[in-house]
């Protein structure tokens, strides 16, 4: 438990830099140059754009990654999930013996105490 809330809050430093340095670059209106061009020139686009564009990749193909293992391993966690409910019954169950199990001999200790008071 301990170790996530570390790694969510290293991840929010993180964030937060990357979206500093992005929010510096668009106030001093610095510029990258896109690689791709189907025209034979270049795209300048802001850096800004260009990490948010990088932000929104990341975000959408997180999305869909989680979606894809969680479809692909949905068998397997209601499997799971079926057997942890059944062994929380089950030790319910033991549970409710083991305490019926210990009034019986209580009440037997009882039942005999009495029997050898009166015989004697």
């Amino acid at each position: 438990m301990k170790n996530k809330i570390v790694l969510m809050i290293i991840e929010s430093i993180l964030f937060t830099i990357v979206l500093l340095a992005l929010a510096l670059n668009l106030k001093n209106n610095t510029t990258s140059q896109v690689g791709i061009s189907f025209d034979g020139e270049y795209t300048v686009l802001s850096t800004f754009f260009v990490g948010l564009l990088f932000y929104i990749i990341g975000v959408f193909s997180g999305f869909v990654y989680s979606v894809v293992l969680g479809l692909r391993y949905k068998d397997q966690i209601e499997f799971y999930a079926r057997k942890t409910e059944k062994l929380s019954q089950q030790n319910e169950i033991d549970s409710d013996d083991k305490e019926a199990l210990q009034r019986k001999i209580a009440s037997l200790e009882i039942a005999l105490n009495n029997a050898l008071k009166n015989k004697e």
